[in-house]
């Protein structure tokens, strides 16, 4: 298997074990669905920053993005006590809406300063 037919596949794997779309990704990217599409189909490569993007979205190293078959992390919120002082909904991560995982996927986008604020934003609101 060639590196971009590798890299097509790794990305739709990844992509449904997020429970991503391809317009959810397109979305983050802030590309057309179409193009990405042709990134899961080996019909273009996208450019080093679009990769760099896509890892910090998938939460994997780049290199992880050319074939290496090994699982994502997978994410539980379940281990007990994690919710002991909040009182709102003990869901898991992977049953978020769309919105909350494009949310997740732009905050691991952003640069230090920006998550900060968010942080802070937060934080301010929940006090």
């Amino acid at each position: 298997m060639d590196l971009r037919t590798s890299l097509g596949k790794r990305l739709r794997t990844l992509r449904a074990k997020w429970g991503y779309t391809q317009q959810d990704i397109s979305s983050i990217l802030q590309i057309d669905r179409s193009t990405y599409a042709y990134y899961e189909t080996s019909r273009s490569t996208p450019p080093l920053s679009t990769l760099k993007k896509l890892a910090d979205v998938y939460h994997v190293p780049l290199s992880d993005l050319f074939g290496n078959e090994e699982a994502p992390p997978q994410f539980s919120d379940s281990a007990p006590g994690v919710f002991a002082d909040l009182d709102h909904n003990k869901s898991h991560i992977y049953d978020l809406c769309p919105e909350e995982r494009q949310l997740i996927a732009m905050y691991r986008l952003a640069n230090q300063e920006t998550r900060g604020k968010i942080m802070e934003l937060l934080h301010t609101k929940n006090s």
